[in-house]
């Protein structure tokens, strides 16, 4: 019975209340499964390199698909952006949309036609992005 008297001090009793709170109501370390972040990824990245892919035929053509895309990127980092311990995911999509598809884009759009070469070390870039992005989804704990 002496053994527990220390340990029944008050402060022993608030400091272990407060370690059991704590593990109680903090949740696991690693982000949970997003299916609508598996989906952002599939179907966004897929329509976005079969569009770089269309670069080299001129911008005027496809420049209402190129604003649908970039909504939908936006769309994709907002949704990641608000999803608990997820920001690494989230800054990826940020530079897959203000590095690699903005520019790619502009460019596009300034040029009016690309080069195949220009094309395929883009949509190599942005596949690599993408790739990184749905593997860290995949990852996800479901």
């Amino acid at each position: 019975m002496k053994a527990l008297l220390p340990f029944l001090k008050p402060t022993n009793l608030l400091f272990t209340f407060s370690l059991a709170l704590l593990a109680a109501t903090t949740p696991a370390c690693s982000p949970q499964f997003d299916q609508a972040g598996l989906d952002n990824i599939t179907n966004t990245g897929g329509q976005l390199t079969a569009l770089m892919g269309k670069a080299t035929e001129p911008f005027g053509k496809h420049s209402a698909a190129v604003s649908k895309i970039q909504d939908e990127i936006a769309k994709a980092t907002e949704h990641a952006a608000g999803q608990k311990r997820n920001t690494e995911i989230a800054k990826s999509w940020k530079v897959l949309g203000e590095e690699l598809a903005t520019p790619f884009f502009n460019r596009w759009k300034e040029k009016g036609i690309l080069d195949k070469d220009y094309i395929k070390e883009s949509v190599g870039q942005v596949g690599k992005s993408l790739d990184a992005i749905k593997k860290a989804e995949m990852a996800k704990k479901k």
